[in-house]
């Protein structure tokens, strides 16, 4: 268990040195209406009912409150953001439930406060392991569970490939979703699936997209301009069968002390481990 809480570390380190390549991705033009900053995240406006969540420690790591008329959802919790609930509860009088697109210390760093937190089974040891104190309970999401925030409904529809737990929550009535790293932000970390398990997400996912008229979706280190469109999704599952089919070739990287090789076309990176993922 320990090994996830160091890999997670690592993986947050990495992603925000090959981001910051592209510049400091902190002082990127983040769109909306700040509604509430501190030391440790700013939350900025989205749309009505809808805020975004940036923390300061890992390359920009997102988290989202979606508000429906009976009840808020809370979408990932950041590395570590103290009183997150008191937080959420200057943006909405809505009761606020926790939901995780998966189990990695940048994405659920500030669920102490929480009595209560949603995750696929398949990363519940990983955020057992990162929140070893968390005394609240851990709820299971179930593939196709609908939660209903009154009003509003999402979505969880489960993503495997970075994670083996990873979940999107989509928001259908509004054409968007919540990914997490399932897609990468432009950096896709493939640690827990072979390439056949990201063909056939990225198969669903986009299946999914083009019957609800998902234009985009919201992903765990936003910065303005990185959603995760359809055709971002469509171009992920043509590299992934490429490299599997031998067509395309991953260059020898070792910055990650995890994953050893690395494709790269259509402004995205797929990292993975090399033969673990040739499957």
């Amino acid at each position: 268990m320990k090994f996830n809480s160091i890999l997670a570390a690592m993986a947050c380190l990495f992603a925000g040195a090959v981001q910051a390549q592209d510049g400091d991705v902190n002082s990127r033009d983040l769109r909306g209406k700040v509604v509430y900053e501190d030391d440790a995240v700013v939350f900025r406006q989205i749309d009505e009912h809808t805020w975004i969540g940036n923390g300061h420690l890992c390359y920009n790591e997102s988290l989202y409150l979606v508000e429906g008329s009976e009840r808020a959802a809370l979408i990932d919790a950041g590395t570590r953001i103290p009183n997150l609930d008191k937080i959420v509860a200057k943006i909405t009088s809505k009761p606020v439930m926790l939901l995780l697109t998966h189990g990695h210390g940048d994405h659920v760093g500030g669920a102490g406060p929480f009595p209560e937190v949603y995750i696929c089974e398949a990363d519940r040891p990983m955020f057992s392991s990162n929140l070893r104190r968390y005394s609240g309970q851990v709820k299971t999401l179930s593939d196709g569970q609908i939660i209903d925030l009154g009003g509003r409904q999402l979505e969880a529809v489960f993503t495997p490939g970075h994670t083996l737990g990873s979940v999107t929550f989509f928001d259908k009535a509004n054409h968007y979703g919540f990914s997490g790293d399932a897609f990468g932000s432009t950096n896709l970390l493939l640690f827990s699936g072979p390439f056949s398990t990201l063909i056939n997400t990225c198969t669903r996912a986009a299946e999914y997209m083009q019957k609800n008229g998902i234009e985009k979706l919201y992903p765990g280190h936003y910065h303005g301009d990185n959603p995760e469109t359809l055709q971002r999704v469509l171009d992920e599952k043509k590299m992934a069968q490429e490299v599997l089919s031998g067509k395309r070739k991953g260059v020898e990287d070792h910055s990650n002390g995890n994953l050893n090789r690395v494709v790269t076309d259509f402004g995205v990176n797929i990292r993975y481990n090399d033969p673990e993922a040739l499957k």
